[in-house]
């Protein structure tokens, strides 16, 4: 019997499913499972006599000896401060940031994007460190910490929040140091609004004009001098004129005199230029100010060669269509001029997206605090964008696809390694049309490693790969016309039961998502529950969020996000996001399944009251290994999207590979892509459809009262 294909209408959107219930999540889920295990030589063990350290993990005593010094007589506070707070971001809360920038992993050694480390001082030369940070990176953080820190794992019952913590540890008037040009304005006011309550006098400082983590950094990297790029309108198209234009209409709309723009790929999009001031991020360090008669970038002059003199026609002194180019450390001081400016009634700024230092220039009554309009504006893509994106993802496909094919043959014989796996197949990309460079350090992990989310291998870490380990590749590239994102998960000799189990809950996830249809306006929050439901059917789950929308040679990550409820919606046409469930078992191995999704309109039978409905298109074009799929699990609709899926793969790549002269690579896949008998469906895969069907009556009880 097949299982029954349900239309629901529950909170505000139309799910297709196939006995998957779908409701709100977030993106980091505190109760992610963890299997215990003793420690081993990849983790520290600080119980033992003497503590063991790793050799991933940095020996930062003589670090923080010297950053109290610093904080005990501080000329920055006005005196000395009983801790300090050291955000992983920088001056534009980017969430990659260049190497100059990481202060909080050169101060801790934990490199992860997500975290924030505290010092402590007890005015004699001692006190404590400790670095909170979400369940992405608890393992990756026992191998890079030494027992000088304290790992508060986010999230999990019992830990104390930073203000909750520094409340305990300080004593009455105690005063904290902050860089405020590294923190949001929610969390400035969090921590300070937290501090003021206890009603013990403690209070938050910051200074503009210094970093004490800069100041024990001897060997900090210089400013980046890389030169800029020019974006036509083959691959942007929308002049930087006419975006100002728009958004010119969107500040009308809300009474704004001024927009100022911080976030980098913000800044690069509106006026169509590029960077490498970042590592895999093609921005560049700048501001920007929106008024109705000017437009003003602050960055680096020295970048404005006579390329990009000519793109932004400064020439011109006068009119709308006119940019002005000032230098990048002038930016505070001329939102301080807007706010004294009596013409200025009203100035937004990013809720979001801004630093305090920024926000704490613009009195209250000028204030516009909202999302940036430039951030729903990047993520839905315009008609050139999207097919540059497609094709992007073509050949990045071509890339992928040889890698895959090239390690069926290479790993048996024991040479292959996750490093040299990663950099063979950055060679691969780079091969292709407008291959710009990596778009994410790529994650190459084999067995154990491939439990840590966002692994990097290193020298120290660096696994081969194996015909008895899984193995995850997630990848991706920058080209001109897109940015991509996969990621696949492999077995090279003979997969366990469970993990081919577990593989395919994820794969049943991924296509849950695929199969719904949503209406417009639809937050991401609403949808990602359907990936969830397969593995939490078997007691099972996974600590991150289920996608994240993708740039157009641009940021890999930015707005719409799975488990997102305001920002950025992910029912708009146009709009690009990643759908990559996922399980990991600590220890012994991790599958994700990463396929970027473009949203279109869903084509039904009817159109309620004139409404638009919607659904997801597969971009992203690489095979799932067959041999890894238990397909009685599956039901009839799973089963008949992996088959149009794979259809679809061989009838879009297939010509690109020929046209290539990779005919070895397509008899690879014209072998890996063959079609799958729908009827295989289990008695299992019926139960859980069952259970599937009572959860969806729940939800819908819950959203309806």
């Amino acid at each position: 019997m097949h299982s029954a294909v349900i239309l629901l209408i529950c909170a505000g959107a139309v799910f297709l499913v196939s006995g998957d219930p779908v409701s709100e999540g977030d993106g980091v889920h505190p109760r992610s499972p963890r299997v215990k295990r003793a420690p081993g030589d990849s983790e520290r063990d600080c119980t033992a006599t003497p503590p063991y350290i790793p050799p991933t993990a940095k020996d930062t005593t003589d670090l923080l000896r010297r950053l109290r010094q610093g904080m005990q007589s501080s000329a920055y506070f006005a005196g000395s401060i009983q801790a300090y707070i050291i955000p992983a971001g920088d001056a534009h809360l980017s969430e990659y940031i260049s190497e100059r920038d990481q202060r909080r992993a050169f101060i801790s050694g934990l490199s992860g994007s997500s975290g924030t480390a505290v010092v402590t001082n007890d005015g004699s030369g001692g006190g404590k460190a400790a670095v909170w940070t979400d369940s992405r990176y608890f393992l990756q953080a026992e191998q890079q910490l030494d027992c000088n820190w304290i790992l508060m794992r986010q999230y999990e019952e019992g830990v104390p929040t930073i203000v909750e913590w520094l409340v305990s540890e300080l004593g009455p008037g105690g005063r904290v140091g902050i860089d405020p040009h590294l923190v949001s304005i929610s969390t400035w006011q969090e921590y300070a609004d937290a501090l003021e309550a206890d009603g013990t006098g403690k209070t938050l400082l910051g200074i503009s004009d210094g970093n004490l983590v800069d100041d024990v950094w001897d060997d900090r990297a210089p400013p980046s001098t890389a030169p800029l790029i020019t974006q036509g309108l083959n691959y942007t198209g929308k002049s930087w004129e006419d975006k100002i234009t728009d958004i010119r209409e969107k500040m009308t709309e809300q009474n704004a005199d001024a927009l100022v723009l911080t976030k980098l790929d913000e800044v690069a999009w509106l006026v169509n230029l590029r960077g490498s001031d970042v590592p895999f991020n093609p921005v560049f360090f700048a501001y920007a100010i929106v008024t109705a008669n000017t437009a003003v970038l602050y960055l680096d002059t020295n970048k404005v060669t006579d390329d990009v003199r000519s793109h932004l026609r400064l020439g011109c002194t006068t009119g709308v269509s006119c940019v002005q180019v000032e230098a990048y450390d002038t930016l505070l001081s001329a939102v301080e001029a807007l706010a004294a400016d009596s013409g200025i009634r009203k100035i937004w700024i990013s809720s979001a997206s801004t630093t305090y230092a920024v926000f704490s220039k613009v009195p209250e009554s000028k204030q516009i605090l909202d999302a940036s309009p430039v951030m729903k504006m990047k993520s839905k893509k315009n008609a050139v964008e999207q097919q540059g994106l497609k094709n992007a993802h073509i050949r990045d496909a071509v890339a992928k696809c040889e890698y895959l094919m090239w390690l069926e043959d290479a790993v048996p014989g024991g040479s292959v390694t996750e490093i040299s796996g990663a950099d063979y197949l950055q060679q691969l990309r780079s091969r292709q049309r407008d291959y710009m460079g990596l778009s994410f350090p790529a994650i190459s992990a084999s067995g154990p490693n491939g439990a840590v989310v966002h692994y990097r291998p290193s020298e120290e870490t660096n696994r081969p790969i194996t015909t008895s380990d899984v193995y995850l590749i997630d990848s991706g590239g920058q080209y001109k016309d897109g940015t991509t994102d996969v990621t696949r998960t492999v077995h090279f000799g003979q997969p366990t039961d469970y993990q081919r189990e577990t593989y395919t809950l994820v794969l049943m996830g991924a296509i849950n998502e695929f199969l719904q249809v949503f209406k417009q306006g639809t937050f991401g929050i609403r949808l990602d529950q359907a990936a969830r439901a397969p593995l939490f059917s078997y007691g099972l789950e996974y600590g991150h969020g289920t996608g994240h929308g993708l740039g157009s040679f641009l940021n890999v990550h930015e707005d719409p996000y799975f488990g997102g409820s305001a920002g950025v919606p992910v029912g708009e046409v146009g709009t690009f996001i990643t759908i990559e469930p996922g399980y990991y078992e600590d220890g012994q191995f991790g599958i994700r399944l990463e396929t970027l999704a473009m949203v279109k309109e869903a084509d039904t039978k009817y159109n309620f009251n004139g409404r638009t409905y919607l659904t997801f298109e597969p971009v992203t074009l690489v095979p799932f290994q067959e041999k890894m799929i238990k397909f009685d699990m599956m039901n009839e609709n799973q089963l008949t999207w992996l088959n149009d899926y794979h259809r679809m793969v061989r009838e879009t790549i297939g010509p690109e590979l020929q046209r290539q002269g990779k005919n070895d690579v397509n008899d690879w896949l014209m072998k890996n892509t063959q079609s799958f008998e729908t009827s295989r469906i289990s008695s299992g895969a019926k139960a859980v459809s069952s259970i599937f069907l009572l959860a969806i009556a729940a939800m819908c009880s819950v959203f309806s009262t």
